[in-house]
């Protein structure tokens, strides 16, 4: 349940209920609750649009957020999966719903459905980089996922996506892919060898979920339509995808929006590029043909704040990850003979986003003499973090006491 909510961002507008249950039911489960209305907003709680005071504060609502009642939450809850939030929807007593607060100009208006699908970062031009990742014999290979094309349609609230794929490890492989995206729900097939390589076998099918938020992600599993495959715990594999910003010019990709329930398929057809000359390498070996390898890493910031040590070897604390909003118990071991510190984060108190458990092996040190063994003097723990869930990663960390 602690992730049933993630990326979900609340507000309470007029009574509930209980507040102070609802809003601790949605910590619980990975939502964010703010006291105000902020750009992060992505759902307002208001069981009561018409009363007089709360439409005077819905006022503010931006039109593309769904009003809806506090039975999304319980339900939601009770049901333990999140339910659909279009059947939350708060309506008037007059028969209207809450999604015409901020179109009361026509009928026309007030028919017209938002232009706008919810997930705004798979946009043509973007990247999203990451790895595939084979849960057993843990077999990793990154990938980039680019998308080239895009049609909306409003009728369905289903988007058609086109694009390519690269795999630098597997021989510089090129595939080609078309996806559907309905809500959060992302569906996609690689068809077609576009390098001349046998490195990627074809065709495959992935399912994945979109994660918005500060942190874009997509994260899901390669699926096999042979049952036998299904079974086959050595070709279970799992990716990460992070969203790297567009840097394409618009003019060279192209997508659309249509009302029609069979839209029109968008293709690229530009070329986006221009003519520039070659510029000069002072390194001489920047050239053509060669290759480097190296590893991409993405740093979070986040705090430890010990909270009890019951004896010499054993501490509790939390976790708190700045950037993620998201809070996590953590427990561990102290070795006084070696300096060394064991450390794992288990459990999410709030928020969303960070996969568990991690654990952590590090050792104390000075920051002012590294070759220090005195107590008073060790303000450091650095060293290796190993995350051991859906899809396991490595990485260094390093802690500086802070008092």
């Amino acid at each position: 349940m602690d992730e049933l909510f993630e990326n979900d961002y609340f507000i309470i507008i007029g009574t509930v209920t209980d507040k102070d249950s609802l809003t601790d039911s949605i910590d619980q489960s990975g939502g964010i609750f703010s006291k105000t209305l902020n750009k992060k907003t992505t759902l307002v709680i208001c069981n009561d649009i018409d009363d007089e005071n709360n439409k005077k504060e819905l006022e503010k609502v931006k039109s593309d957020l769904k009003i809806i009642s506090e039975q999304f939450i319980t339900e939601s809850i009770k049901e333990k999966k999140r339910l659909n939030v279009d059947d939350f929807v708060t309506k008037s007593k007059s028969g209207s719903n809450s999604s015409s607060n901020n179109n009361d100009d026509s009928d026309e208006q007030q028919q017209q459905p938002s232009k706008r699908l919810k997930v705004d970062s798979l946009q043509v031009g973007s990247t999203w980089m990451g790895a595939l990742f084979y849960v057993n014999t843990s077999e990793s290979y990154p990938f980039s996922l680019n998308i080239e094309s895009r049609v909306d349609d409003i009728n369905t609230n289903e988007s058609k996506l086109e694009g390519t794929i690269d795999w630098p490890t597997l021989e510089d492989a090129k595939t080609a892919f078309r996806a559907t995206l309905k809500d959060d729900d992302l569906k996609i097939e690689e068809h077609t060898q576009i390098t001349n390589t046998d490195q990627v076998s074809l065709p495959n099918n992935y399912e994945a979920k979109v994660i918005n938020g500060n942190r874009p992600s997509i994260k899901g599993t390669i699926v096999y339509s042979d049952p036998a495959d299904s079974a086959n715990p050595d070709l279970k594999a799992s990716f990460n995808l992070t969203f790297k910003p567009s840097t394409t010019s618009t003019s060279s990709i192209s997508s659309s929006t249509t009302t029609t329930n069979t839209p029109t398929t968008t293709t690229s057809n530009g070329t986006g590029s221009s003519a520039t000359s070659t510029p000069k390498l002072d390194l001489d070996y920047l050239i053509a043909g060669n290759q480097f390898k190296g590893d991409f890493e993405i740093p979070y910031k986040f705090n430890v704040k010990i909270t009890s040590r019951k004896n010499q070897q054993d501490i509790e604390g939390l976790v708190d990850w700045v950037d993620l909003k998201t809070k996590t118990k953590l427990k561990g071991t102290l070795n006084e003979k070696d300096l060394t510190v064991t450390l794992t984060e288990t459990d999410i108190i709030s928020g969303g986003g960070v996969e568990l458990p991690i654990v952590y092996t590090g050792t104390l040190s000075s920051s002012t003499n590294p070759n220090s063994t005195d107590p008073k003097h060790l303000d450091l723990i650095t060293g290796q973090y190993k995350v051991e869930g859906n899809t396991p990663s490595t990485g260094k960390f390093k802690l500086e006491l802070n008092c």
